[in-house]
This record gives structure tokens, sequence and C-alpha cells, in this order.
């Protein structure tokens, strides 16, 4: 299985993910509006959500198992990197 990243910049940088079953072929599945999140335990993929008005509680639309997500976040950090222009030192705050 081959995974395609594809990154967007914007208020919330966001990429989509798509699967393939090989290199060069059309991909079987997209998921956009996919983003890094920065959690207590490290970063993880944070896959489209909706929430609920009522309760406050988030609904994915998209599950990911440990494996995939770990693929998938390695791949999209890479991508991050590699992007054209990117200087490391544009994070530093001061």
């Amino acid at each position: 299985m081959e995974i395609l990243i594809e990154h967007f910049d914007g208020k919330y940088p966001s990429f989509n993910v798509s699967l393939a079953s090989k290199p060069g072929v059309e991909p079987f599945l997209q998921i956009k509006g996919c983003r890094i999140v920065d959690g207590q335990k490290g970063p993880f993929i944070s896959y489209p959500a909706r929430k609920d008005e009522k309760s406050g509680k988030y609904w994915n639309h998209v599950w990911g198992s440990e494996k995939f997500n770990a693929a998938v976040l390695e791949k999209a950090m890479e991508g991050q990197r590699a992007k054209p222009g990117r200087n490391d030192d544009d994070s530093i705050p001061f």
C-alpha cells in the first residue's frame, strides 16, 4: 500500500491522506482535513471530526490503527520538513 500526503497551509495547516494499492496508481481512498496535534504523549494525527453541540464531545469521522497512524504521522512530518523554502530557524520564537 502507498500512503501519499498533500499539505495545505492556512490558519490551521492541514493535509490530505491518500491510499493507493501501489506507487503511481490512482488512490482508492482519500481522507481530507487531517492535522498533526502536539498532545501530552507527543504528536498524533487528528482526523476530521464533528462536535456534538449538546455534549461538547467530538465524534471522529475516521479511525486508524496505531501502525497506520504512525506511518501517516511519519510521512506527514517528512513532508513538513521537506517543504521548499522552509527554514528550521523559522520556528524560533525570538
